[in-house]
Protein backbone atom coordinates (compact mmCIF):
# COMPACT_ATOMS: atom_id res chain seq x y z
CA UNK A 1 0.00 0.00 0.00
CA UNK A 2 1.39 3.36 -1.03
CA UNK A 3 1.58 6.08 1.66
CA UNK A 4 -0.90 8.90 1.24
CA UNK A 5 0.22 12.39 0.18
CA UNK A 6 -0.51 13.75 3.65
CA UNK A 7 1.62 11.06 5.24
CA UNK A 8 4.55 11.89 2.94
CA UNK A 9 4.18 15.59 3.76
CA UNK A 10 4.15 14.84 7.49
CA UNK A 11 7.30 12.73 7.22
CA UNK A 12 9.04 15.46 5.18
CA UNK A 13 8.18 18.09 7.80
CA UNK A 14 9.38 15.82 10.59
CA UNK A 15 12.66 15.19 8.75
CA UNK A 16 13.16 18.91 8.17
CA UNK A 17 12.65 19.71 11.87
CA UNK A 18 14.98 16.87 12.85
CA UNK A 19 17.75 18.29 10.64
CA UNK A 20 17.24 21.79 12.06
CA UNK A 21 17.59 20.48 15.59
CA UNK A 22 20.76 18.47 14.96
CA UNK A 23 23.57 20.04 17.06
CA UNK A 24 26.45 21.51 15.10
CA UNK A 25 24.55 22.27 11.90
CA UNK A 26 24.49 26.00 11.14
CA UNK A 27 21.87 27.23 8.72
CA UNK A 28 22.98 30.33 6.87
CA UNK A 29 20.44 33.05 6.28
CA UNK A 30 20.68 35.80 3.70
CA UNK A 31 24.19 37.30 3.61
CA UNK A 32 24.19 40.75 5.15
CA UNK A 33 25.59 43.74 3.32
CA UNK A 34 27.88 46.22 5.14
CA UNK A 35 25.43 48.89 3.96
CA UNK A 36 22.82 47.47 6.37
CA UNK A 37 24.59 49.35 9.16
CA UNK A 38 23.47 52.68 7.69
CA UNK A 39 20.18 54.53 7.67
CA UNK A 40 18.25 54.82 4.38
CA UNK A 41 19.38 58.45 4.13
CA UNK A 42 23.04 57.50 4.63
CA UNK A 43 22.75 54.67 2.10
CA UNK A 44 21.35 57.14 -0.43
CA UNK A 45 24.33 59.46 0.21
CA UNK A 46 26.82 56.65 -0.28
CA UNK A 47 25.17 55.41 -3.47
CA UNK A 48 25.19 58.98 -4.81
CA UNK A 49 28.99 59.02 -4.43
CA UNK A 50 29.03 61.20 -1.30
CA UNK A 51 31.03 60.67 1.89
CA UNK A 52 29.23 59.93 5.16
CA UNK A 53 30.62 61.05 8.53
CA UNK A 54 29.42 59.98 11.95
CA UNK A 55 30.54 60.14 15.56
CA UNK A 56 30.70 56.64 17.05
CA UNK A 57 30.41 56.05 20.80
CA UNK A 58 31.59 52.98 22.67
CA UNK A 59 32.02 51.89 26.26
CA UNK A 60 35.49 50.96 27.47
CA UNK A 61 36.54 48.30 29.99
CA UNK A 62 36.45 50.96 32.71
CA UNK A 63 32.79 51.69 31.95
CA UNK A 64 33.51 55.12 30.51
CA UNK A 65 31.90 56.13 27.22
CA UNK A 66 34.26 57.44 24.57
CA UNK A 67 33.73 58.53 21.01
CA UNK A 68 35.60 58.86 17.76
CA UNK A 69 34.98 59.97 14.19
CA UNK A 70 34.46 57.68 11.21
CA UNK A 71 33.89 58.41 7.54
CA UNK A 72 32.72 56.13 4.75
CA UNK A 73 32.58 56.07 0.96
CA UNK A 74 31.47 53.58 -1.67
CA UNK A 75 34.26 52.82 -4.12
CA UNK A 76 33.30 51.45 -7.54
CA UNK A 77 36.07 48.89 -7.66
CA UNK A 78 36.51 45.33 -6.26
CA UNK A 79 37.77 45.18 -2.66
CA UNK A 80 41.06 43.46 -3.56
CA UNK A 81 41.90 46.17 -6.10
CA UNK A 82 41.05 48.89 -3.57
CA UNK A 83 43.35 47.32 -1.01
CA UNK A 84 46.20 46.93 -3.50
CA UNK A 85 46.15 50.63 -4.44
CA UNK A 86 45.84 51.76 -0.82
CA UNK A 87 48.86 49.71 0.29
CA UNK A 88 51.13 51.96 -1.79
CA UNK A 89 51.89 53.99 1.33
CA UNK A 90 54.68 55.99 -0.30
CA UNK A 91 52.11 57.52 -2.69
CA UNK A 92 49.60 58.69 -0.06
CA UNK A 93 50.95 62.25 -0.16
CA UNK A 94 49.79 62.48 -3.78
CA UNK A 95 46.12 62.29 -2.85
CA UNK A 96 45.59 62.52 0.93
CA UNK A 97 44.39 65.97 2.10
CA UNK A 98 47.16 68.13 3.64
CA UNK A 99 49.77 65.37 3.41
CA UNK A 100 53.08 66.69 2.04
CA UNK A 101 55.24 63.61 2.51
CA UNK A 102 54.76 59.88 3.04
CA UNK A 103 58.04 58.01 3.29
CA UNK A 104 58.33 54.30 4.04
CA UNK A 105 61.04 53.97 6.68
CA UNK A 106 60.80 50.19 6.89
CA UNK A 107 58.44 47.51 5.58
CA UNK A 108 58.03 43.81 6.23
CA UNK A 109 55.31 41.19 5.59
CA UNK A 110 52.41 42.58 7.61
CA UNK A 111 53.78 45.90 8.87
CA UNK A 112 55.15 49.17 7.55
CA UNK A 113 56.74 52.12 9.29
CA UNK A 114 55.84 55.38 7.55
CA UNK A 115 57.01 58.94 8.22
CA UNK A 116 54.38 61.58 7.41
CA UNK A 117 54.32 65.34 7.09
CA UNK A 118 51.02 67.25 7.12
CA UNK A 119 50.51 70.92 6.33
CA UNK A 120 47.95 72.82 8.40
CA UNK A 121 47.96 76.37 7.06
CA UNK A 122 51.32 77.71 8.31
CA UNK A 123 52.03 74.75 10.61
CA UNK A 124 53.71 71.48 9.55
CA UNK A 125 53.08 68.38 11.67
CA UNK A 126 55.44 65.40 11.47
CA UNK A 127 55.07 61.94 12.95
CA UNK A 128 55.87 58.30 12.22
CA UNK A 129 53.18 55.63 12.33
CA UNK A 130 53.30 51.86 12.40
CA UNK A 131 50.82 50.30 9.98
CA UNK A 132 49.65 46.76 10.75
CA UNK A 133 48.26 45.07 7.64
CA UNK A 134 45.50 42.44 7.82
CA UNK A 135 45.36 41.20 4.23
CA UNK A 136 42.63 38.64 4.85
CA UNK A 137 40.17 41.26 6.11
CA UNK A 138 41.60 44.12 4.00
CA UNK A 139 42.25 46.25 7.06
CA UNK A 140 45.15 48.51 8.05
CA UNK A 141 45.50 49.65 11.67
CA UNK A 142 47.84 52.48 12.59
CA UNK A 143 49.43 53.93 15.73
CA UNK A 144 52.40 56.10 16.62
CA UNK A 145 55.69 54.26 16.82
CA UNK A 146 57.21 54.97 20.27
CA UNK A 147 60.77 54.75 18.94
CA UNK A 148 60.44 58.06 17.08
CA UNK A 149 59.85 61.68 18.02
CA UNK A 150 56.47 63.08 17.00
CA UNK A 151 54.73 66.44 16.89
CA UNK A 152 51.51 64.70 18.01
CA UNK A 153 51.12 63.22 21.48
CA UNK A 154 49.23 60.18 20.18
CA UNK A 155 47.13 58.94 17.28
CA UNK A 156 45.54 55.66 16.24
CA UNK A 157 42.85 54.35 13.93
CA UNK A 158 42.20 52.09 10.98
CA UNK A 159 41.28 51.83 7.31
CA UNK A 160 38.91 49.06 6.19
CA UNK A 161 37.70 47.83 2.79
CA UNK A 162 34.56 45.65 2.83
CA UNK A 163 33.10 44.10 -0.34
CA UNK A 164 29.50 45.11 -1.04
CA UNK A 165 29.41 43.08 -4.25
CA UNK A 166 31.90 42.00 -6.92
CA UNK A 167 32.36 45.57 -8.18
CA UNK A 168 31.70 47.79 -5.17
CA UNK A 169 33.53 48.29 -1.86
CA UNK A 170 32.67 50.14 1.35
CA UNK A 171 35.71 52.10 2.56
CA UNK A 172 35.90 53.13 6.22
CA UNK A 173 38.40 55.51 7.82
CA UNK A 174 38.27 55.71 11.61
CA UNK A 175 40.35 58.06 13.76
CA UNK A 176 39.94 56.27 17.10
CA UNK A 177 42.51 58.38 18.98
CA UNK A 178 43.99 61.82 18.33
CA UNK A 179 45.82 63.70 21.06
CA UNK A 180 47.68 66.71 19.75
CA UNK A 181 49.41 67.66 23.02
CA UNK A 182 50.66 71.08 24.07
CA UNK A 183 53.01 71.63 21.11
CA UNK A 184 50.22 71.63 18.52
CA UNK A 185 47.37 74.19 18.23
CA UNK A 186 44.07 72.75 19.47
CA UNK A 187 42.20 73.51 16.22
CA UNK A 188 44.31 70.86 14.48
CA UNK A 189 42.79 68.14 16.69
CA UNK A 190 39.31 69.09 15.46
CA UNK A 191 40.49 68.93 11.85
CA UNK A 192 42.09 65.51 12.32
CA UNK A 193 39.12 63.98 14.17
CA UNK A 194 36.21 65.31 12.13
CA UNK A 195 36.67 67.88 9.38
CA UNK A 196 39.27 66.01 7.33
CA UNK A 197 37.76 62.52 7.56
CA UNK A 198 35.19 62.93 4.73
CA UNK A 199 37.87 64.51 2.53
CA UNK A 200 40.17 61.54 3.11
CA UNK A 201 37.61 58.91 2.03
CA UNK A 202 36.58 61.07 -0.94
CA UNK A 203 40.16 61.40 -2.15
CA UNK A 204 40.89 57.69 -1.62
CA UNK A 205 37.77 56.88 -3.65
CA UNK A 206 38.96 59.13 -6.51
CA UNK A 207 42.45 57.63 -6.44
CA UNK A 208 41.24 54.03 -6.58
CA UNK A 209 38.51 54.58 -9.16
CA UNK A 210 41.06 56.26 -11.44
CA UNK A 211 43.21 53.12 -11.35
CA UNK A 212 45.75 54.76 -9.07
CA UNK A 213 46.42 57.84 -11.19
CA UNK A 214 44.30 60.66 -9.69
CA UNK A 215 46.19 63.28 -7.67
CA UNK A 216 44.92 66.20 -5.61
Amino acid sequence: MKPTRSAVSSRARALAWALILIPGIAWAGPEKSPLDRFSPEQQAQLKAGEAVYQHVQSEGKDGKTTGHGESYALVNKPADECFRVFLEFDKHHLYFPRKKASEIVKAWDDKALVHKVFEFYVVDIEYTVLYTIDRKNRRVDFQLDPEYKHDLEDTAGYFLFEPVDDKTTLFTYAATKVQTGLKVPSFIQKILTSRDLPDVVTNVKKRIESGGTWTK
